[in-house]
């Protein structure tokens, strides 16, 4: 078959478009970052990459130069993908100056004062904005239990007022809780990667909450944003624990193990939650015939005991959503429902060591475990035993 000059030569042309469009898709991206540091003229300016290593991160320089005379400065730089980077102060400065930032669009101004970091403006980067108003809300919290924490150490030491020292233990209880949950929500509303794992490892490494609480986060934030990084987070800590805790048999009397999960309209919930309350963590299935039929007794109790401090917390073992949701509605759970959709590889199944369902535990309002297996008649005598 014979081919004229111009179809060859358009074959050619689509040829070379195609190789460099290839080309360019695996190549870096240019970035550039610029901006006034008041206070800062003529001064040494660091760029930095900053890596998420397993628990921690780690810094490498890629890049130096030097304010103008009023401040001024600015950076360009190439990178593969999305990440975490930081502008310092040569490090022969001694003041802490850091300039935090998610390389989420091709060019970020940052703005800021070298005597008030604080007063940081950010102009083009979304998810930088909302790394900022997350620190700034949480050193606020982390400021108020200090305050507290050291008022009640004081007053420990001086064997004080045992009514005054219950009361600030209860607010320090108080403010633990607000720190943790606004650390969960923040990941909880993030969909972008970089910013939930910068607030897993502040997490982890910063606030009085458990090693196995952040795990169960980090699982649900890796479900919910397929991300590498994250998963390999969960493998890091997932590992820290193999090496630090050693298994012990889930018994009564013992903490429930936290449970972080997508409810049905991907908003993820925690068993840690709904503390306060006595709570049936309830282990089903919609395809499980004897958990169908059990139902109808978790059903009755719940009407029951509800207005009494009781709830129940359905943690589904499917992998079919819509026959999950649709088996909600059959049965009339009307309470909260969550599930990771992975049916037997669900992380709860080794967390709770169960090997069949239905399987349930009852806990009491700080999260512990003051009952297991709780089926028929026997459910309403352990609640009206309790809930009196």
């Amino acid at each position: 078959m014979k081919m004229n000059f111009k179809n060859t030569i358009y074959i050619l042309v689509v040829i070379i478009i195609a190789g460099m469009g290839c080309k360019l898709k695996n190549e870096e991206a240019r970035y550039k970052i610029s901006g006034e540091i008041k206070n800062a003229p003529k001064q040494k300016l660091i760029l930095q990459e900053l890596k998420f290593e397993g628990l921690d991160i780690t810094s490498s320089s890629i890049d130096t130069t030097t304010t103008d005379e009023n401040g001024n400065y600015n950076f360009s730089f190439l990178a593969k993908s999305e990440g975490l980077y930081d502008i310092v102060l040569d490090k022969e400065d001694t003041s802490k100056f850091e300039l935090l930032f998610i390389n989420d669009v091709k060019e970020i101004k940052l703005n800021s004062d070298k005597k008030n970091i604080k007063s940081t403006n950010i102009v083009g980067s979304d998810n930088t904005n909302a790394l900022y108003n997350f620190l700034k809300e949480y050193d606020k919290k982390n400021e108020a239990l200090f305050l507290i924490s050291n008022n009640l150490d004081v007053l420990q030491d001086v064997n004080g007022a045992p009514s005054i020292i219950d009361s600030l233990q209860k607010e320090r209880s108080n403010k633990m809780n607000q720190l943790n949950n606004y650390v969960l929500n923040a990941i909880n509303e993030s969909n972008n990667p970089t910013f939930i794992q910068f607030a897993l490892i502040q997490c982890n490494k910063r606030l009085p909450i458990e090693t196995s609480q952040v795990l169960a986060y980090a699982r649900a934030a890796a479900e919910k944003t397929k991300s590498e990084s994250l998963k390999n987070f969960v493998t890091a800590m997932t590992n820290q624990i193999k090496n630090n805790i050693p298994p012990s048999p889930l018994s009564i009397g013992q903490p429930a193990p936290e449970i972080a999960m997508a409810d049905p309209n991907g908003k993820i919930v925690t068993l840690s939650s709904l503390k306060g309350k006595y709570v049936l963590v309830d282990f089903w299935a919609s395809w499980c015939g004897p958990c169908r039929a059990e139902n109808p007794n978790v059903v009755s109790a719940f009407e029951k005991f509800k207005s009494k401090k009781f709830t129940v917390l359905g943690v589904s073992l499917d992998d079919d959503k819509a026959a999950w949701t649709e088996a909600i509605k059959a049965d009339k759970l009307n309470w909260q429902h969550i599930s990771d959709l992975k049916k037997w590889e669900s992380t709860v199944v080794n967390t709770y060591q169960f090997e069949g369902i239905p399987f349930n535990v009852l806990l009491d309002t700080n999260g512990i475990i003051i009952a297991k297996e709780l089926r028929g008649s026997a459910l309403q005598e352990k609640l009206g035993s309790i809930l009196k």
